[in-house]
């Protein structure tokens, strides 16, 4: 009965594994850098695997850099969604605001925030 046991918990490791990365929650999808922190801005690198799903969040108002295409989801923390779509280069202004995001393609997201203090 033990050997049964240890085997069908050594068989979940890669299902649950493969569920998260399915539901985007894997934690190496999402990652990121603090690029500038001082009393004027907060800088920060943002990378966002193949369909991963960020923890909500918060940004204060400022600038983001889009480096890469985006197309994910942003749900508000009144539960609104709405689609955001970005082409590599674009510029945009942001409110302060809190929300998760979806990447909903295959393909990474890269982008710098530049946060006002």
């Amino acid at each position: 009965m033990r050997k049964v046991s240890v085997f069908l918990g050594i068989l979940t490791i890669p299902v649950v594994f493969w569920a998260g990365v399915q539901q985007g929650t894997h934690a190496s999808e999402n990652q990121s850098k603090v690029e500038i922190d001082n009393s004027n801005v907060l800088v920060r690198r943002n990378i966002r695997g193949p369909y991963a799903v960020t923890a909500v969040h918060s940004h204060g108002k400022g600038v983001v850099v889009y480096l890469t295409d985006v197309k994910e989801r942003s749900t508000d923390s009144g539960g609104r969604t709405k689609e955001v779509i970005h082409r590599a280069g674009e510029v945009v202004w942001a409110p302060a605001r809190t929300h998760k995001l979806e990447n909903l393609t295959a393909n990474r997201i890269e982008v710098v925030e530049i946060e006002l203090k």
